[in-house]
Order: C-alpha cells, then sequence, then structure tokens
C-alpha cells in the first residue's frame, strides 16, 4: 500500500474541528506543531499585538487510498469557516522506517 503525508495548516481557533474532522476520516496518529506563524490569503499570522492570530500544523501518514475522502473534509470544513486559513497538501512517502 502506498502511502501519503497529509499537511494540514490551519488557523489555531480551529484546532478541535481539525481534529474532529480527521477524526472521522480514521486518522488518530498525527504529529502537530502549535502557534506556527506565517502570511497567507487571510493575512498575516504572527502572534503579536498587530497580528494576534496564530497557525498550528499537522501532518498524518496515511494510506494513498484515503486522500480523497480527507481533502474533501477538509474542504467541507473550509465551506463551514470561509473566513479562517485552512490549507491542505499531500505529499507521497517514499520511505519510512
Amino acid at each position: 500500500m502506498d502511502k501519503i503525508a497529509v499537511f494540514v495548516i490551519y488557523d489555531r481557533a480551529v484546532d478541535e474541528e481539525v481534529l474532529a474532522a480527521l477524526r472521522e476520516c480514521g486518522i488518530e496518529s498525527y504529529t502537530r506543531w502549535h502557534n506556527a506563524s506565517g502570511v497567507g490569503t487571510t493575512g498575516p499570522h504572527q502572534g503579536d499585538q498587530v497580528w494576534p492570530a496564530l497557525n498550528n500544523v499537522l501532518m498524518a501518514v496515511t494510506g494513498s487510498q484515503e486522500q480523497g475522502r480527507i481533502l474533501e473534509r477538509l474542504r467541507a470544513l473550509r465551506e463551514d469557516f470561509p473566513f479562517t486559513g485552512l490549507r491542505a497538501l499531500v505529499v507521497p512517502v517514499l520511505d519510512m522506517i
């Protein structure tokens, strides 16, 4: 079975919703980085007095057959929160130990 890594970069305000969406897709194991800063289409997220918002980044490795279901669920979540940044990208896992 081919593996993929799904990276989700999102406003930390929707942390619980992102985790719930991934659980619905069978994702229980992940690595999460808290308080990531950046600038995207929803504006700066710098964690300071001017731009107080911050992001979280989550990475989960799963089978490639799950890609469509995961991205569909995350697209629905973006529609539920249209003014909150949420991006997902998928990369192949060539090897893993």
